[in-house]
């Protein structure tokens, strides 16, 4: 199940329950002590999934979230009814695309962590570890450019998609160059052919994959 997916499930599950919270009673106040903290929850869960859709603390829908979640006392279940409200309307944009964004920036920190592997290796001076994570790291940031800029993977090799990027003017000639010879580090680590590459051969992998990550998928 891709991130899109679980976001957009959990959001339902948030409607689905929002809608049950937000009954008072006659006037619209928490029914006891029970509802009221159930209500205060949902209300730190539905934040926190907006902030993660919306990490821009000025998005139009954050600056909403933080009038709803005012301290509002015995009158919060209007409040989680609100919020349920704005998140109906929050789908509708992440149908549209909205949450793309922030699946690349999830992917980008989760590749620079292991980018932070390699290099560690790399400073130890341990040249199979590093060009193994590097390799794996360059070649799955090819890939995620070519879902971003929906270029066709199927039956197509490292370097076919290379060529594909830099026929469609996603990545310059140069670029396309040096992610030659970064492809040419991931396949000789993945087959452990040590001899055929240098240690900083590796580091000029993981460097060129920073700069990848941080103009095509961090931005």
């Amino acid at each position: 199940m891709s991130v899109e997916d679980k976001i957009i499930i959990r959001i339902h599950d948030l409607i689905q329950f929002g809608n049950d919270l937000r009954r008072g009673n006659n006037i619209g106040q928490r029914l006891n002590n029970r509802h009221g903290e159930q209500c205060v929850a949902w209300m730190a869960s539905a934040e926190n999934i907006v902030q993660l859709v919306c990490p821009n603390p000025d998005n139009a829908y954050r600056k909403k979230v933080n009038e709803i979640t005012r301290p509002s006392g015995l009158m919060i279940p209007s409040r989680v009814g609100e919020f349920t409200d704005l998140f109906n309307y929050l789908l509708v944009d992440i149908e549209q695309g909205l949450l793309s964004s922030v699946v690349d920036r999830v992917r980008a920190e989760a590749f620079d962590d292991f980018l932070d592997h390699a290099e560690l290796y790399y400073k130890d001076g341990r040249k199979s570890e590093a060009g193994v994570i590097a390799g794996v790291v360059f070649e799955d940031t090819i890939r995620k450019i070519c879902d971003k800029n929906t270029i066709a993977q199927k039956g197509l090799k490292l370097d076919d998609l290379i060529s594909s990027l830099a026929k469609g003017d996603v990545i310059s000639q140069t670029k396309a160059k040096r992610a030659r010879a970064a492809a040419h580090i991931r396949t000789k680590a993945t087959h452990a052919q040590w001899d055929e590459f240098a240690l900083e051969d590796v580091k000029a992998t993981i460097d060129f994959t920073r700069e990848l990550i941080t103009d095509k998928l961090d931005s």
